[in-house]
């Protein structure tokens, strides 16, 4: 099969030569110039000459042109270079002699482009550039699974990550990073700090050097070492006024001193790439994790691991494998059915982003092709017009590939303008892009048109000049001497070019259909989306949080009095009786998902689990949020630690766990790792909520009393109809009168963070939207070229049929049942690339079948309809058609 491919393409390859050789255009030449001997002795010979008389006026009148000829082939034996000069200076003359065309073809040409280039610079930015590490491919995420209970990927305990690092040959070095918020105190005004707890071998792990210090010694990683902590760069100058004798001071954070050793670059971002980390502390040093160094059966670290070079995948994986099970022989009660896993780094953080960014990039390619197809559906309009042109050059001695070439140079020249006119709406695009990306994007900081894309552009400008050039130019040397030179002889288009020029419009109807249909499926999917309803009111709704210092506040008690008093203090304010604590907050914070136990069940078959989210909430919750108490009793002042452990679970919990059965009454063991473990009586039911997307159907969820688990800190949930920004003031002095210290964060409402969990959704639907946009107006536009073009080539063939009888309605269903025949044809085509474009983009759509009927019905209808109006005004020309005046046409 593949000696018969390379046999079919050298035999084409060996034609392509043999069309252009020398020798081939001579012979043609020959032909071409004695059957037009021919015809000037007959037209001599009319006009009364003799014969031989006729002949030699002939070869006369041929002579000059045969001189021309030889005069023009000793011009071809210039060097390429002053060649090449010459072709680009006619070039730019032919397009300022058509300023119309040009502009069209240029900005056609500069929208596909720059679209094209705006969103590859997002694609290489978050999918293909390197990560900004030495030797970022080594690096990898290590991660825990555990497939009997259905968890894909978790956290290692730190008792198992020092095992690992002790055991592995197959890892260089091994660091964990942790995500935790330090109030900063004693600099200003109290604030949040966003901060990586880490272990020391992370910088030399990543080859990072500080801006000034030192990173992290081995000694600071261990129990008992004086607090230091590393600063950001930005930190450092926002808040200590970029102050050199930082070094070797303390600041607080969370009430403890932290000596300063180091400042990191404002470049080094780790572990987030979307975000800048402000501060990084030793692991053993922080009030919540260092606590939690001795649980092994803990998945709360991210671990990062940089392979040793040479290592194959399944030698890392031979390794894992083993020290898995030999972690769960030696600990059975926290190992047994987890094994350890790694996965490279930047995918890790690209995340599922990827698939929706190159269907974008695919989508903006079609708009390319279409806008290409167009220009070359004008150019081939030109060929026609330039027929006599290209015949005079023929005759003048100038080869097939000469004329080629020449045509080709012109394409360049319009790619060259479409392309610099396109990076400049990149440029624009990029920064346009950047108020729309949506914030979890990851590496959006890196987003911007660099040496890279700028490449990509003007690749992609080669390739567009060649792909809607090379047919109108082989189309154009191939025009016929004799027919094109002969006196009285009328110009048009062959059938070849007519079908090219209808097979060109048919395609750009078939790749418009594939963008319209992936617009029409994303717009009902995102309005599904939005449409659902969350479980809960989100109407005039503030939420603000607060995190307590844990090396002041380090009791589950003081966390529960601290609650208790803030919401004394809001709900006797005028205006917000209405408010809650919850921890987390639905939508906005994730979930904490945890397995739990009903109590007098039967033990689980092997592989089975119970799993559900907790949430921690004050009684008022329920309340505010507008969540239906479906059966029992919601909580009460009377639920507090000293009072009998009760828990509210969902419907969605119930319905599963509690088929046929009344759950109230029952008892579940579950707790969160400072809600100590034990049997909670189910004391009522409440309505499902979409805690962490809209898109994803309501998990089973577990409610505690706040009082009876608390948090280190959460959200105030506010229900007023005061504006945020008064709820907001009122919260901050409300906290300020308990503690001055501490900071009330990420105040917005809760209708916002809605808006804000269908980013990623919006902004493809949008992209995607805009694009079939373009696509439709291209198509239309190439619609109405080719069948206007078709009008004025038919023009003598209309007026002999109304010369003849025939009606204007006639004209226009002739008119329009070709148009609606190229539609057909197209959407033929695009049927079935559609379906299969769709089922690539399946993942992206919710409540909508990837071959929904009603939205291929609707594209394909809008199409034909489109192309009918496209078609019309033609249609009409063609109606007025004067018979006298078309009998004359040439």
């Amino acid at each position: 099969m593949l000696a018969r491919a390379f046999a079919t393409l050298a035999a084409f390859i060996s034609r392509i030569r043999a069309w252009l050789s020398p020798r081939a255009v001579d012979q043609d030449f020959e032909l071409e110039m004695t059957s037009h001997l021919e015809l000037l002795t007959e037209e001599n010979m009319r006009r009364g000459m003799a014969r031989e008389e006729a002949q030699r006026a002939a070869r006369m009148r041929l002579g000059g042109v045969t001189q021309l000829r030889e005069t023009n082939r000793e011009l071809q034996g210039l060097p390429l270079l002053e060649t090449f000069l010459q072709d680009v200076r006619f070039a730019l003359r032919m397009l300022r002699k058509n300023p119309g065309f040009t502009a069209v073809a240029v900005l056609t040409l500069a929208l596909g482009i720059g679209a094209n280039t705006a969103i590859f610079s997002v694609v290489y930015a978050v999918v293909l550039k390197p990560l900004p590490y030495a030797h970022s491919e080594q690096l990898v995420n290590v991660f825990a699974a555990n497939s009997q209970e259905g968890i894909a990927g978790t956290g290692i305990s730190y008792a198992n990550f020092a095992d690992l690092r002790a055991q592995s040959h197959i890892f260089s070095e091994l660091a964990v990073t942790q995500f935790h918020q330090l109030t900063l105190t004693g600099s200003g005004e109290p604030a949040i700090v966003d901060t990586s707890v880490v272990t020391p071998e992370l910088f030399s792990l990543l080859e990072q050097k500080p801006l000034a210090g030192r990173v992290f010694f081995p000694d600071d990683g261990k129990p008992g070492a004086p607090p230091v902590v590393m600063l950001s760069e930005n930190l450092w100058r926002a808040s200590f006024g970029a102050d050199p004798k930082i070094i070797g001071s303390s600041i607080n954070l969370d009430k403890r001193a932290f000596t300063v050793v180091g400042i990191m670059p404002a470049a080094f971002r780790y572990p987030a790439l979307t975000s800048n980390a402000q501060a990084w502390i030793p692991l053993p040093q922080d009030p919540l994790f260092g606590s939690w160094l001795p649980r092994r059966g803990g998945h709360w670290l991210r671990v990062i691991g940089r392979l040793r070079p040479g290592v194959s995948p399944a030698q890392v994986q031979a390794e894992l494998a083993a020290i898995s099970a030999r972690l769960a022989k030696e600990f059975p009660a926290e190992n047994a059915g987890w094994t350890i896993h790694t996965l490279p780094l930047q995918q890790m953080i690209v995340g599922d982003v990827k698939p929706s960014l190159l269907v974008l990039l695919g989508a903006v390619g079609l708009v390319l092709l279409i806008a290409c197809a167009n220009i070359a559906n004008l150019l081939l309009t030109r060929a026609t017009s330039r027929a006599r042109e290209m015949a005079v050059r023929s005759a003048l001695g100038a080869g097939r590939s000469r004329i080629v070439r020449q045509l080709l140079s012109e394409t360049a020249v319009l790619g060259l303008l479409g392309g610099l006119l396109g990076i400049a709406l990149a440029y624009w695009g990029v920064t346009s892009l950047s108020s729309l990306l949506p914030a979890d994007l990851p590496r959006t900081s890196e987003i911007r048109v660099d040496y890279f894309v700028l490449g990509f552009a003007l690749l992609l400008s080669i390739l567009a000049s060649c792909g809607f050039g090379l047919a109108p130019a082989f189309f154009a040397a191939d025009s016929n001497v004799q027919s094109s030179l002969r006196e009285g002889g009328r110009s048009g288009e062959s059938s070849s070019q007519r079908r090219a020029r209808g097979f060109l419009a048919a395609g750009e109807i078939a790749l418009a259909m594939v963008l319209l249909v992936a617009a029409g499926l994303l717009l009902r999917s995102f309005s599904n989306l939005v449409s659902m309803s969350p479980g809960f009111d989100a109407t005039h709704i503030v939420k603000a949080d607060i995190s307590l210092p844990q090396f002041q506040y380090s009791s589950p008690r003081q966390w529960a009095a601290f609650s208790s008093e803030l919401l004394d203090s809001i709900q006797a304010e005028p205006g917000m009786r209405d408010s809650a604590f919850v921890v987390p907050v639905p939508i906005a914070q994730g979930k904490i998902n945890l397995g739990f136990e009903i109590v007098g069940s039967p033990p689980l078959s092997a592989g089975s689990s119970r799993l559900a989210d907790y949430v921690s909430v004050s009684p008022e919750y329920f309340r505010v949020m507008s969540i239906r108490l479906l059966a029992g009793r919601e909580f009460n002042a009377h639920d507090v630690i000293a009072s009998p452990r009760v828990t509210l679970i969902s419907e969605a919990l119930a319905r599963r766990y509690f088929p046929n059965q009344d759950p109230l009454g029952q008892r579940l063991i579950f707790g969160f790792p400072l809600d100590s473990a034990g049997a909670r009586e189910i004391v009522g039911i409440v309505a499902d909520v979409r805690d962490m997307d809209l898109g994803q159907a309501p998990e089973p969820m577990m409610y505690v009393p706040f009082a009876q688990a608390p948090f280190w800190g959460g959200a105030v949930v506010v229900k007023s109809t005061l504006s945020a920004s008064s709820v907001a003031s009122t919260l901050r002095a409300d906290v300020h009168k308990i503690d001055k210290d501490l900071p009330v964060t990420d105040v917005t409402t809760m209708s916002e963070l809605l808006h804000a969990s269908v980013e990623q959704p919006r902004f493809r639907t949008f992209l995607l939207g805009t694009f079939a946009g373009m696509a439709l107006v291209l198509a239309a536009v190439g619609i109405f070229g080719v069948i206007s073009y078709s009008v004025s080539c038919r023009t003598r063939e209309i007026g002999i049929r109304v010369a003849l009888g025939s009606s204007r309605s006639s004209i226009l269903q002739m008119i329009l049942r070709e148009t609606l025949t190229l539609t057909l044809v197209g959407l033929a085509f695009g049927v079935p690339c559609a379906l299969a474009a769709a089922r690539l983009a399946k993942h992206m759509l919710f409540g909508v079948s990837a071959s929904d009927p009603a939205t291929f019905s609707a594209v394909a209808a809008g199409l034909a309809v489109v192309a009918v109006l496209a078609a019309y005004v033609p249609a009409r020309r063609a109606m007025r058609v004067d018979p006298m005046i078309a009998l004359r046409h040439e």
